[in-house]
């Protein structure tokens, strides 16, 4: 497929390719030949699609198409899938589209096995800048000073980073659900030879990079989509309006080849592992012919596993059904209901049921995933929860904030517990930045009326954090010690409603076999006087308990030095801490 854009294709030569179905006539203008019309004119190749070789062009050199339009008229208009812009302003006459030289002397990196994922969220113009050294007045981050802090989030055992979007939105500063330009990196962000940079210096580091693509809906302002090539009928869009802008018109062809060409510029251009897609549900619910938003997802899906089989498809499925698995072709769905659970069991409410709904693949409802890697928890929230553009007032906050924040050690005891069942239950465990620190308050991209809301790096390396930090750490790096952690089989073995303890195996054929006990109490049971059902003979030996000194508990919190053997009915007596998650490795 012919992706189209502009592509250096000679030492001067430039390839054109732009989707214009009611243009009458597409010229290419610049410098190069003054700005005059009729002077680099685009051939009508058909389906809508207008392209050509223009010489005398080269990287960097600027341009726009002049489209010719049915009533006579003729109009300037960015490309809508230039590889850079000025910024974001499609109106401003001083904008233009921009020759990139794609190539890149790439470090060899091969994708992860999709169960092989533990992913840290990312934003890219809040992740620097605070307490670090690096802060300037009226700042974003640009990928450049991100790159200093990949081996903070690989020194504790992530190998994936998902980021934010970082295609051109409209403003500095953003969230990145706002696209303007989707081929576009966001200009304050750098430019798309920092992108690559950036993508490389993870793979160096084996870090994976997830992108995050929002073609759910356009920005309301300063989209390059906005009566394109006509000026009152949108022949890239839909009427349906989504709660942030109109959507596509998915059922054109131009736009399927349009957005499936944006996956493989991702792919080939930069290199990535995975593609997140922004709230599939407002593709799903599109108003054009038919069910053409499934039928759309099914497009993509289908020819990115046929051309590119090792790259994770995610989609941001809320509420979530397995069809967006079985029938629409990802790889696998964001779970937000498991976020919900826990944070319902840590308050107190049904905690049981809470924690059984969440830790495996049949979520009820008539759900069922095959795989673990189906699903993409986040139960310490992702950008949605832990984020509020609102000044606070949306209720979103960081994890901490829930059980009364970082000084409450209730609170901190709660954040270990969700973080370690995210490691040891099914799905691909997902972090958002500053959760693995007990980041304070509410994220946001920038200061509101209630102060300075991006990650704070003081907070990162003090006590608490670091305590934190180490739990993470651990949890981490027994996933990776244990493949029955990524791909085992799940039972619960036992189940106290009187004292809000359960418990839960993993194993797998090669013999690793763990088992993850909760205690969702105040109570302490000590002196090794919990009976505990295992549903499995041997000796058992404590590998991780959330209670520890080093993660902010105390000293002979768990079972350290004290490996229990099961007697009758596959029974162990251990103690359990209030308020943890220990872990044990059958020996």
């Amino acid at each position: 497929m012919k992706s189209p854009g502009s592509k250096i294709v000679g030492p001067d030569s430039v390839l054109f390719r732009v989707w214009a179905p009611l243009a009458t006539q597409v010229d290419v203008v610049g410098d190069f030949n003054g700005w005059q019309e009729n002077q680099s004119v685009l051939t009508n190749v058909g389906n809508g699609y207008w392209e050509g070789v223009i010489n005398k062009l080269h990287e960097n050199e600027i341009y726009k198409y002049i489209i010719h339009r049915q009533n006579g008229d003729m109009t300037f208009r960015i490309d809508p899938a230039t590889r850079e812009t000025v910024d974001s302003d499609t109106d401003n006459a001083t904008n233009h589209g921009i020759i990139v030289n794609t190539d890149f002397n790439w470090t060899p990196f091969s994708s992860p096995a999709f169960d092989n994922l533990i992913i840290y969220q990312c934003h890219i113009g809040s992740f620097c800048g605070r307490n670090d050294g690096l802060q300037r007045d009226n700042w974003c981050a640009t990928l450049l000073d991100v790159i200093s802090k990949l081996d903070y989030i690989k020194s504790m055992g992530f190998n994936a980073i998902a980021l934010l979007p970082v295609q051109e939105f409209r403003g500095d500063r953003s969230w990145g659900y706002n696209p303007s330009f989707y081929y576009t990196l966001e200009s304050d962000y750098g430019k798309p030879c920092d992108l690559r940079q950036f993508v490389d210096e993870c793979h160096k580091r084996g870090l994976a990079v997830l992108f995050d693509v929002v073609f759910n809906h356009i920005s309301n302002i300063d989209s390059s989509f906005w009566h394109f090539d006509d000026g009152t009928i949108n022949s890239y869009l839909s009427d349906f309006e989504t709660p942030w802008g109109l959507s596509p018109a998915f059922w054109q062809e131009g736009i399927k080849e349009f957005f499936f060409s944006n996956l493989e510029m991702y792919f080939n251009e930069y290199n990535a592992d995975g593609i997140r897609f922004d709230s599939t549900r407002y593709i799903e619910y599109n108003k054009g012919l038919g069910n053409d938003g499934w039928e759309f997802m099914q497009y993509l899906t289908y020819f990115s596993k046929m051309y590119y089989p090792d790259k994770y498809l995610i989609a941001e499925d809320v509420p979530s059904n397995d069809s967006i698995i079985n029938s629409a072709g990802f790889h696998a769905t964001w779970y937000k209901s498991a976020y919900e659970c826990i944070l319902n069991a840590l308050n107190g409410d049904d905690p049981l049921d809470n924690i059984k709904n969440s830790i495996g693949l049949d979520f009820g409802y008539g759900n069922s995933y095959t795989y673990s890697w189906n699903i993409v928890k986040y139960l310490l929230g992702s950008h949605d929860e832990c984020g509020d553009m609102n000044n606070g007032n949306n209720g979103h906050r960081n994890y901490i904030e829930f059980f009364g924040g970082r000084d409450n050690r209730y609170a901190r005891s709660k954040a270990r517990m969700a973080w370690a069942l995210n490691i040891s239950a099914m799905g691909t465990p997902m972090m958002f930045m500053g959760n693995e620190c007990y980041m304070w308050g509410y994220w946001n991209d920038s200061a509101d009326q209630n102060g300075d809301h991006r990650f704070d790096w003081s907070i990162a390396g003090d006590g608490n954090g670091m305590a934190m930090r180490n739990l993470v750490t651990s949890a981490n790096t027994l996933r990776w010690e244990h493949p029955a952690l990524r791909n085992g089989f799940l039972e619960i073995t036992h189940e106290d409603e009187t004292n809000n303890i359960i418990a839960f195996k993993r194993w797998n054929n090669e013999g690793d076999v763990l088992l993850t006990v909760l205690n969702l109490s105040d109570i302490d049971f000590t002196n090794h006087s919990y009976e505990l059902n295992t549903m499995q003979s041997g000796q058992w030996q404590q590998i991780l308990c959330t209670q520890d000194s080093e993660f902010g508990g105390w000293d002979g919190a768990g079972n350290a030095y004290y490996d229990p053997c099961t007697y009758s009915d596959n029974l162990i007596s251990i103690n359990i801490p209030q308020w943890s998650v220990l872990i044990f490795k059958l020996l």
